[in-house]
């Protein structure tokens, strides 16, 4: 129902002429992580925050790019393993370029699909490390994001908006002993520790425009 009323007010709007569109974007948005993966990184840590700062440039009819950095933080779970994993956490600093659609299908709605692919940095602080190492363990990988947005301007043709996303990052990177500086998991199985890094995001964002017409 809601699907074929924007497809309704696509229609309606466009036939008209949208007077809403803008040139360009500078967005920041704030999430909490949820249903992460692997398995060992579901246990160990839990999820809470993933945000980005991000300015994109309308290309040609709604395709825009654009470029940002974010940031993720997961806690420790400090007894998730039988010998205590300790305080700390795990930092992905990262940047990225995005790719996207954002199609208005009224004067104040909007929605918008992107991909963001970028390089992050995996900073794991715990005792271990700590112990063994002398500082955390950090590894270097590459992600992609895939998100969906749905926006909302405050008022017709003004360049503050608000919005609500969902997203969904991956690493190219297995959360494996090496992130607690050990040698493996006893307490869990080895396929616990196969497949990428991986988690959803849902949070809320704010957006302004430029060059609106």
């Amino acid at each position: 129902m809601i699907f074929i009323l924007i497809l309704t007010q696509n229609k309606n709007g466009f036939s008209q002429g949208l007077s809403f569109e803008p040139k360009g974007s500078f967005s920041v948005d704030i999430g909490i992580p949820i249903k992460e993966k692997n398995e060992a990184f579901k246990t160990i840590l839990e999820g809470l925050f993933d945000g980005g700062i991000t300015y994109q440039y309308n290309v040609f009819e709604g395709l825009t790019i654009g470029v940002g950095t974010k940031y993720s933080f997961f806690t420790n779970d400090r007894f998730a393993l039988s010998s205590s994993v300790g305080k700390g956490g795990l930092h992905i600093p990262s940047l990225f370029l995005k790719v996207g659609y954002e199609q208005f299908t009224t004067d104040r709605f909007s929605y918008t699909l992107s991909l963001r692919g970028g390089y992050s940095t995996m900073i794991s602080v715990n005792d271990s490390s700590k112990v063994v190492l002398g500082k955390p363990f950090i590894e270097s990988t590459f992600f992609v994001q895939p998100q969906i947005e749905l926006l909302m301007t405050t008022d017709k043709n003004d360049p503050n908006a608000v919005s609500m996303l969902l997203g969904y990052s991956i690493y190219f990177s297995e959360y494996r002993p090496e992130f607690l500086s050990r040698s493996v998991f006893y307490e869990l199985s080895p396929k616990d520790i196969k497949g990428f890094t991986r988690f959803f995001t849902f949070g809320f964002g704010y957006r302004y425009y430029f060059g609106l017409k």
